[in-house]
């Protein structure tokens, strides 16, 4: 049984979203919906979001005559309640059904109409180009869709072919793939070639998918009321794009990158002094907002922010309305 839920757009604002504790957070639900009502989202935003969270898939299928069946498909997955901004990109694209499973608490936009996919989705992607790695998985991706489209998936050399790319994808082909064809070899992942400067809304739009604003309270008899109170704006990625770290920090002119040391593959952008969260992170926000559900994080980021810089948070039994 399938559990995807298609929904309608009518439906868009009426999920419940849980808030946050601060009481500034009503706030900032009312103020992101009526952002996300009626601001244009810019192309290089959505480019940024699908660097961080998108996905060029495609799937290797047997079908009850025994023949292989190749199909592609460009998606976004997020939690349910981020439904919002994946309507806001349907919108934009003009193609695709967002879904809802609510078992898993999923919902995921998705294009699979070939027609679709060569009209829409490819056009944009070469005109505001992506620059993580998944810049690679889409070029090889688009070649899979040429294949397709001349049918020459359809021949057994083209089949072993859209293989070669698949397996150099994401994941790589399945178990149930390279079982049945173990010699098929990844084509070589060419380098990523990353611009000499990174456009605004594609830090907005990553940030949106990847980034986080965090507010850390521990213990410390430094300090009068015996708690300490850290700021800390981040990005976390694969370590194979580190650069794209790097670009995001020469972008913002400050942060650190760095490799995690315990063997996960993981880096890290971080930004932890306050000053630097004042003079050179909140303001780019200001100018190209979050606009997914992140919004909400980083309103009470900066409300939290601004009751420190005040001193106000020393005051015993202080509450910021």
């Amino acid at each position: 049984m399938n559990k995807w839920i298609k929904v309608g757009f009518n439906n868009l604002f009426n999920l419940s979203i849980k808030h946050r504790h601060l009481s500034s957070s009503q706030r900032a639900t009312s103020s992101f919906k009526k952002i996300f009502q009626i601001l244009e989202i810019n192309p290089y935003w959505i480019t940024g979001f699908v660097d961080a969270e998108g996905c060029f898939s495609i799937r290797i299928t047997k079908s009850k005559n025994t023949k292989w069946k190749v199909s592609t498909s460009f998606e976004i997955s997020l939690h349910i309640k981020d439904v919002d901004i994946l309507y806001k990109i349907q919108s934009f694209f003009g193609v695709g059904a967002v879904y809802l499973r609510k078992d898993r608490n999923i919902a995921a936009y998705k294009v699979s109409k070939l027609e679709y996919l060569r009209d829409k989705i490819i056009p944009h992607f070469k005109k505001y180009p992506l620059i993580s790695q998944k810049s690679i998985d889409f070029d090889l991706w688009c070649k899979v869709i040429e294949i397709i489209l001349k049918k020459e998936h359809l021949s057994q050399s083209g089949f072993l072919t859209v293989l070669t790319y698949c397996a150099s994808i994401n994941r790589g082909t399945s178990k149930k793939v390279f079982f049945l064809y173990p010699n098929i070899k990844p084509v070589i992942r060419p380098r990523v070639i990353l611009p000499l400067n990174l456009n605004p809304y594609w830090v907005s739009g990553f940030v949106s998918g990847d980034g986080g604003f965090s507010i850390v309270i521990r213990p410390s008899n430094s300090y009068k009321l015996k708690q300490q109170v850290a700021f800390r704006f981040h990005i976390a990625q694969h370590n194979r794009d580190i650069e794209v770290l790097n670009l995001i920090s020469k972008f913002f002119n400050c942060g650190t990158v760095y490799v995690r040391s315990n063997s996960s593959q993981l880096c890290d952008f971080v930004i932890q002094d306050t000053k630097l969260l004042l003079s050179n992170i909140l303001p780019h926000f200001e100018i190209y907002p979050i606009l997914n559900l992140k919004y909400k994080d980083y309103i009470c980021f900066k409300k939290a922010l601004e009751i420190f810089l005040s001193k106000q948070h020393l005051k015993q039994g202080f509450r910021y309305n």
